[in-house]
């Protein structure tokens, strides 16, 4: 972290940081208080790396605000964006059972404030409460199932597969319904996306187009796009080249 912005968390309790993570919900208030209370608050620039490939695990870690990316650097200097942090997602889950180093690199998108939590306090929590730990279980496969799908993108699966995926996979996370469908506030540049999907800029935007022309999106802007036809979509995203 570029610049020492580390609070204990008790200072700003009264915004209860984790009993706004939908993994929390089964907490009592108490309970919440007081892992609340023994967590550190960290804010980061956009820009900033809230961790470095190699880096020791900082614990477990609540994106209170913001949003982040996890990406890993190629030999030849390419980023690969493995997975992209929302506001009350979390990371380093699978770290607190291992004594593994961090395989990637995780960057700020946007202002962010985290909330970080020991491993040896979140592996007692795990122990006390097993609706928490089942629901990690359940977390850590669905992003395994996301970098499966990583890899079947960099194994050239056909391009308006992966988009229609991209755009599914962030409809809950970003999307607000409308009268004539969702509307995406994307979490990525152009640039970013197609990184994200393993594409070229230019065939990104070449295949938004197409895929508008089929009156599956509407384009609306840089970083905004609505999801018209959703059926379509999800009949795309499954099919085999």
């Amino acid at each position: 972290m570029d610049t020492d912005t580390t609070i204990q968390c008790k200072i700003c309790k009264n915004e209860m940081c984790l009993g706004k993570v939908p993994l929390f919900v089964s907490l009592s208030h108490d309970a919440i208080q007081t892992l609340t209370e023994e967590m550190t608050h960290r804010t980061y620039q956009k820009g900033e790396h809230l961790a470095n490939e190699g880096d020791e695990p900082l614990g477990f870690t609540v994106i209170r605000e913001g949003s982040a990316k996890a990406f890993r650097t190629s030999a030849d200097g390419r980023e690969q964006i493995l997975y992209i942090f929302p506001k009350n997602d979390y990371f380093g889950a699978r770290f607190l059972f291992t004594e593994e180093k961090v395989p990637y690199s995780v960057e700020a998108l946007e202002d962010c404030k985290v909330c970080i939590l020991s491993k040896e306090r979140f592996k007692k929590l795990l122990a006390e409460q097993s609706t928490i730990a089942m629901q990690i279980i359940g977390a850590m496969a669905n992003r395994m199932s996301r970098l499966e799908t990583v890899m079947q993108s960099m194994g050239g699966r056909n391009a308006e597969l992966r988009i229609a995926s991209m755009l599914l996979e962030f409809k809950d996370t970003y999307g607000k319904d409308d009268s004539e469908g969702v509307v995406i506030t994307l979490p990525l540049s152009r640039e970013g996306l197609a990184n994200y999907l393993g594409l070229a800029r230019e065939t990104l935007s070449r295949k938004m187009v197409q895929l508008e022309e089929a009156g599956l999106i509407e384009n609306l802007g840089p970083r905004t796009v609505r999801l018209v036809d959703l059926d379509g979509l999800q009949e795309l995203s499954v099919l085999t080249d």
